[in-house]
């Protein structure tokens, strides 16, 4: 009688001659301009002679990141007056920053904030005449400058209005923001808003609720998450932004509002807390170190001399994204009294380092964002950016997406398997008309072909002759404007088919032989009589045939198979019973 081993798994051959094809290399990859920032007035040309920064040096030396700028010029004092603080700060015409900006290519948006009194702008806006007269001021202050377009930041209605008043303070900000996007879109111009935090209201609470994120989503083209001052100079110390309070904000935007359009506000600052005074401190012990005093502001481009502290221990935070640093300053001295004393003060400094900004960007690729706004533009350090940069390096290129299924995962040896699956973007959009390439991964060796390519709607079918188990993926090729696609990686195992015959009646104390023949016919290969008790193998000639001598000792019914082992490319195996009568 005939007998057929049933498949098992292992790591595989193709039959057909497979030769690899390069992807195309990672130099080709065009980052995506994903920094955006704040730049003060007070410091696009700072004075260097007493420490300041110059926002616009920064801005240039790493203009290839920034798609947008947004200058913090202006504040709005009443409904036909916004107040120029630039003019104010600086004697370079303004006009050489904007044109510098609009050279490299980046867009110039710049910020007006509330600088009316206490309810005074949620009146402006609920006067039909008065808002009108408000929106046209805006208007002409970006077409008069050249502007691409505005960003709102008017935090008065957090921070100075009265909680009370905020549900009067939505309705008319939506109108507002919808009749102020009308005029500044027909006008080829971009409308930003910056808020404070938003809260989703189904966790029960709503955060700066009044803002209003998915009543303005149509009308804005920005959104700014001032994803900051969860801490702040005058509170405890802690974390000034931490990843797990902002994050739930972000999530809830993305409910309504479209990913490209938000940016994560990103501190480039901390604070030095002192958290505690032991002892006596001498009078001449600087204010800044009592334990009353606020903490004082530090930025990253001066967080060194903190980190060179005497002592300092220096931990980051993954959940926070942020650096804490402990250490204890010593003071010796007299009092006011004129005895000798001394004290120690122990300092908690958070702020946001590049390990920070890294973990910031990769939220920005996470949920496709617009990117990450700095405050303030000029404070960070090269670190910080180079780290976004390698973000923005990835993000480059449109992520592709794999996918495929087979028809089985277990096959004899000559049969084939036929594959069915899909390369899309992560937005769900087809690659049509891709290559499609198969890698495999065997015992014998790896390999890389093309195999077809998708059809309009990003399919691919493909039937494949393997003669070994297999490790087999697809992929599309790596381009300037999306990622190299792959699919999950299917296991297809092979198992030897193996012919055999055995009497069906032994007389037991005679030797019979059992004759066979493996697929693929090769010499070498181990074969095993097994009748439950014991075994008797034989091994393969070139032609793949064995041949097994069995001699019964005992009269029964004897149940035998046929096994093979484990080895490179197959898998182990064991057939399917045979009744053998031993008289």
């Amino acid at each position: 009688m005939k007998k057929q081993i049933i498949g098992l798994l292992l790591s595989g051959l193709l039959l057909i001659n497979i030769t690899s094809t390069s992807a195309a290399s990672a130099e080709d990859r065009q980052l995506r301009k994903i920094f955006s920032g704040w730049m003060t007035d007070y410091s696009t040309y700072g004075d260097t002679t007493k420490g300041q920064i110059q926002a616009m040096d920064y801005v240039v030396a790493h203009s290839e990141m920034f798609d947008q700028v947004l200058p913090f010029w202006y504040t709005l004092t009443s409904a036909k007056t916004i107040k120029d603080k630039y003019v104010t700060q600086n004697s370079i015409d303004k006009a050489i920053p904007i044109s510098t900006l609009k050279s490299l290519g980046i867009k110039v948006i710049p910020t007006i904030t509330d600088g009316t009194g206490e309810g005074v702008l949620s009146k402006i806006m609920g006067t039909d005449a008065t808002r009108a007269t408000l929106i046209n001021t805006i208007s002409e202050l970006v077409t008069a400058n050249n502007f691409d377009g505005i960003d709102l930041d008017f935090e008065g209605f957090a921070f100075v209005d009265k909680i009370t008043t905020w549900p009067t303070i939505q309705p008319r900000w939506v109108n507002f923001v919808r009749e102020l996007s009308t005029t500044l879109h027909s006008q080829n111009k971009l409308l930003s808003v910056t808020t404070p935090y938003l809260l989703d209201p189904i966790t029960g609470k709503k955060g700066y609720y009044f803002y209003a994120w998915p009543e303005i989503s149509e009308y804005i083209d920005r959104l700014n998450i001032m994803a900051y001052d969860y801490h702040k100079f005058d509170t405890a110390a802690g974390p000034i932004g931490p990843i797990n309070w902002f994050e739930p904000s972000l999530i809830y935007a993305l409910k309504s509002v479209a990913p490209w359009k938000i940016y994560i506000g990103t501190p480039n600052y901390g604070y030095n807390w002192v958290t505690k005074v032991t002892g006596i401190c001498p009078t001449n012990t600087p204010s800044s170190e009592k334990k009353s005093s606020n903490a004082a502001i530090i930025h990253q481009l001066k967080a060194q001399a903190i980190l060179d502290k005497p002592g300092a221990v220096a931990t980051y935070n993954e959940k926070y994204g942020e650096t804490n640093v402990l250490y204890t300053a010593e003071f010796n001295g007299i009092n006011s009294a004129g005895a000798t004393t001394s004290c120690k003060v122990s300092h908690s400094v958070w702020y946001v380092d590049a390990r920070g900004y890294g973990a910031r960007a990769k939220l920005v690729e996470k949920y496709r964002l617009g990117g990450i706004s700095e405050w303030e533009i000029g404070y960070g350090d090269n670190l910080a950016i180079e780290e976004v940069k390698k973000v923005a390096i990835a993000m480059g290129q449109d992520k592709v997406v794999g996918d495929v299924t087979t028809s089985t995962e277990n096959l004899l040896y000559g049969e084939s398997v036929a594959f069915n699956g899909s390369f899309k973007l992560a937005d769900g959009r087809p690659l049509s008309s891709v290559p499609v390439f198969m890698e495999i991964k065997r015992a014998s060796g790896n390999s890389r072909r093309a195999v077809g390519q998708t059809a309009p709607d990003g399919t691919f079918q493909i039937k494949v002759l393997l003669g070994e188990s297999t490790n087999i993926s697809f992929s599309t090729d790596e381009t300037w404007d999306r990622t190299l696609g792959s699919t999950p990686e299917k296991i297809i195992g092979i198992s030897r088919v193996v012919s055999w015959s055995i009497p069906a009646s032994m007389k037991h104390g005679v030797a019979y032989k059992v004759n066979g023949q493996v697929q693929p016919k090769i010499a070498g290969i181990k074969v095993i009589l097994d009748d439950g008790i014991t075994q008797v193998s034989g091994i393969t000639a070139a032609d793949g045939k064995f041949e097994i001598e069995v001699t019964q000792t005992k009269v029964g019914v004897r149940q035998f198979s046929i096994v093979t082992e484990t080895e490179a490319g197959f898998l182990g195996s064991k057939s399917a019973p045979s009744t053998v009568l031993v008289r």
